[in-house]
């Protein structure tokens, strides 16, 4: 749309228009598609960060005597699997 001024000339807005908008994107420049190296490298690094934290934290936490607990009780299976198996229990039965 023009408006008219008092004076009677008509005044076009700059942004009107397709050649005006064309104009403007050449001026922009070239679009980039996907972010930059350096962003994706930051995000990789903090991803790495955050899980060798996870880790560590875990690590930290477990007590050694959860730790003893776990593997007394991972021992105690294997006995008596091993005892199982020593009475003629067959394993593959149950797999039918």
């Amino acid at each position: 749309m023009s408006k008219v001024p008092e004076n009677g000339e008509e005044m076009a807005s700059e942004a009107s228009g397709p050649v005006a908008g064309e104009a403007a994107q050449a001026k922009a420049g070239p679009v980039r598609s996907g972010p930059p190296w350096k962003q994706i490298a930051v995000a990789a690094g903090g991803l790495a960060v955050t899980a060798l934290g996870a880790v560590v934290v875990t690590l930290v936490a477990t007590r050694n005597s959860a730790r003893m607990a776990n593997a007394a009780a991972y021992a105690h299976g294997l006995l008596d699997g091993a005892n199982a198996a020593r009475n003629g229990y067959d394993f593959d039965e149950d797999d039918d």
